[in-house]
């Protein structure tokens, strides 16, 4: 069954003069993409191999949890270190299917280092997958921006959280958004095909 609602771009406003485009979604199951492994220079090995897993997480999901386990008592009480070793056992849980896991070690990394775009950008994506895309869309709106190379997931990842909730104008933006950013990702070309634009 299609939903209809009305949408137009911000340039299609401009050029229509306010004027409203009928927008046709049909339903879709898509996995959040945007993940961002934290790395931290000159780390113990032990942090290094975690990044590596979490790299990897369809590989060494078992192996690389606990890696990453022993990252974070290694870490002690460096902040950066612990919370990029919990975003990435995050990525790692979340690979495992074990999302309550993933979601509290998020919890734990946004309250060491609530304002890195990198944790909030993987963490929505555990947040959608956890059936939580509000908490997706707040996270990564008080998130700031991340450097350009990573915006494209930040975008993708609110599109999926909107697309989630239904608010798919937001949705259809923020996936043209995505793929200004990084013509071409797939996640976001596959998800578009599922938005029919009247007049285009």
């Amino acid at each position: 069954m299609m939903t209809s609602i009305a949408y137009a771009s911000r340039a299609r406003r401009t050029a229509l003069l306010g004027g409203l485009l009928a927008l046709c979604v049909l339903p879709a199951m898509a996995s959040p993409a945007g993940t961002y492994v934290r790395t931290i220079e000159g780390e113990a090995p032990v942090s290094e191999r975690c990044a590596e897993a979490a790299a990897h997480a369809a590989r060494h999901t078992a192996s690389g949890i606990a890696v990453c386990t022993a990252a974070i008592w290694n870490a002690g009480s460096r902040t950066k270190t612990k919370a990029a070793s919990l975003t990435n056992r995050a990525l790692l849980y979340r690979s495992a299917g074990d999302v309550e896991s993933a979601v509290d070690d998020c919890r734990r990394a946004l309250a060491l280092v609530p304002d890195h775009p990198g944790t909030a950008v993987t963490c929505s994506a555990v947040y959608i997958n956890s059936g939580a895309p509000r908490a997706a869309v707040n996270l990564l709106e008080s998130a700031p921006l991340p450097a350009p190379g990573l915006q494209y997931r930040y975008y993708h990842n609110l599109a999926l959280a909107h697309h989630d909730l239904g608010e798919y104008a937001l949705a259809y933006d923020y996936l043209q958004k995505t793929l200004a950013a990084k013509p071409g990702f797939a996640p976001a070309v596959e998800l578009k095909k599922q938005y029919r634009v009247a007049g285009e």
